[in-house]
């Protein structure tokens, strides 16, 4: 059977094999082909091409050595057949891996097969896909290209195509997240509303007000007044050599993440970062497991969060794809990272949840804690002595609220249906005290889901009544035998 180049979304689901972009083997072994050409032209630069031009304007009364030259000259002929066999070759061993590096893709599977002497071939159902991310790094979407980063479920299960024109790239996503790869229906209907877009000048404060910043500023500092004591030059050199890096830090930052935009596209986040490359990823609220929103101190000013995301998959190889979109929004207001978590969870984020949240965020203990909230003891002071009276745990109808820390103010919200386990521990300390600590486990990520310094007794009660909630909930998801049948 005849193998075609992909060029239509609506060609897949098939069952046919295809090729992807001629470009492919080329964006992808660049840096090989430029150290290549790099090595090459620095070799004609210094041994022929600059001692010839300084000859030539008088600078030096020598050209290039004579012995060098006079071989050269011999083996012009030589060298020019060598250079084009060699253009040849690449030519060709770059057609030959575009040739071998095929997508399939049906109702039920996706399967790329590469490789030219080692061949691979990754596969991943239709079923088990949790997200796809549109990437385009700077020379890619300079060409009007882009890569599909298919993320399924499990540790190491991702299937890349790269390179896809960005129409035939958006479109797949569009279709095998709708679930309908044979038709190409699901490319139309496609509704996406902006929710929240962070200024440029926003993020570049936020850098800069930050806890790096202040250290920074420390080290700065210290180091000022000892070179003013010490009068050395050397100590001048590592400062300004402190500035460059942080200068540097800051521009890393701003390229790899400025740009940053959240849309809701048909019940789905959609994330979208990169000032040079871009990095455009769909996150189902099915896939969220957990929502953290942080405050550093010198953010409090402000009134800026931070608000990130354990979820389900873990990132692939990190050779083939971008790190997983763990951050949901670097910085924002309160209203737009509330905003952010009523769409992450929409079916646990009810009337309640919505206002507690919010006074956790603004207002001290005293407000938010209700009857049956669990909450640190006055000799937990001992154990946390700054963020003792900050710190508490509620128990929602259909999610778990906890608050801890005083430096870096934390909020976390995690529905029943994501607990996997709740565990009670204690330390030594803990114990001297009447204290425990007290765990929700849930899926691996940058949330953690810890609060300690809490009354053994207390802690034991609510652990009990949380088990039993979660027990609730998913007997509630979860439908009977009889139900199964009649259905």
């Amino acid at each position: 059977m005849r193998t075609h180049t992909l060029r239509a979304a609506s060609e897949v689901g098939d069952g046919r094999w295809y090729r992807l972009h001629p470009l492919t083997p080329l964006l992808q072994g660049g840096v090989a082909v430029l150290a290549i050409l790099t090595a090459a032209l620095a070799w004609l630069w210094e041994g022929i091409i600059l001692p010839t031009l300084l000859q030539f304007f008088g600078v030096v009364s020598d050209g290039p050595d004579s012995r060098l030259w006079e071989l050269v000259g011999q083996s012009l002929g030589w060298i020019a057949f060598g250079a084009v066999l060699a253009v040849v070759a690449l030519v060709l061993v770059l057609w030959l891996e575009w040739r071998v590096h095929l997508v399939k893709m049906d109702a039920d599977m996706i399967e790329v097969k590469r490789g030219l002497i080692v061949k691979s071939s990754r596969r991943a159902r239709l079923d088990r896909i949790n997200t796809i991310g549109v990437r385009r790094p700077l020379i890619p979407r300079l060409l009007g290209l882009a890569k599909l980063d298919i993320q399924a479920a499990g540790n190491d299960a991702s299937v890349v195509l790269a390179y896809l024109p960005v129409s035939v790239a958006q479109d797949l996503r569009r279709m095998i997240l709708a679930g309908d790869v044979t038709t190409p229906e699901g490319q139309e209907g496609e509704e996406i509303q902006r929710e929240v877009e962070v200024p440029l000048f926003r993020y570049l404060a936020a850098l800069v007000v930050s806890v790096e910043t202040v250290v920074l500023f420390v080290v700065i500092t210290g180091v000022t007044i000892f070179a003013v004591w010490a009068g050395e030059m050397a100590v001048w050199l590592a400062l300004v050599l402190a500035l460059f890096v942080y200068v540097v830090y800051l521009g890393e930052r701003m390229i790899r993440s400025g740009n940053f935009v959240i849309d809701s596209l048909e019940g789905d986040i959609r994330v979208s970062l990169g000032l040079l490359s871009t990095s455009v990823e769909t996150i189902p609220p099915e896939r969220i497991h957990s929502l953290e929103l942080s405050q550093p101190w010198a953010w409090k000013f402000f009134g800026w969060w931070r608000l990130n995301a354990n979820l389900a998959s873990q990132p692939g190889a990190t050779d083939t794809k971008a790190s997983a979109h763990t951050v949901i929004l670097p910085v924002a207001t309160t209203a737009e990272v509330i905003t952010v978590v009523a769409l992450g969870m929409p079916d646990h984020f009810e009337t309640g949840t919505h206002t507690l949240l919010e006074s956790m965020l603004k207002d001290t203990r005293s407000v938010w804690a209700k009857p049956g909230s669990l909450v640190c003891p006055p000799r937990a002071q001992w154990r946390i002595p700054f963020s003792a009276h900050l710190t508490g745990a509620i128990l929602q109808p259909q999610s778990v609220l906890l608050r801890r820390g005083r430096a870096v103010a934390r909020v976390s919200i995690t529905p029943l249906m994501r607990v996997q386990s709740v565990s009670v521990s204690e330390g030594p300390w803990h114990r001297a005290l009447g204290l425990t600590r007290l765990e929700l486990q849930s899926v691996s990520g940058p949330i953690s889901l810890r609060v300690s310094g809490m009354d053994a007794t207390e802690a034991v009660a609510w652990w009990e009544g949380v088990n039993h909630a979660i027990t609730q909930a998913l007997h509630q998801a979860s439908p009977t035998p009889h139900e199964k049948v009649s259905s």
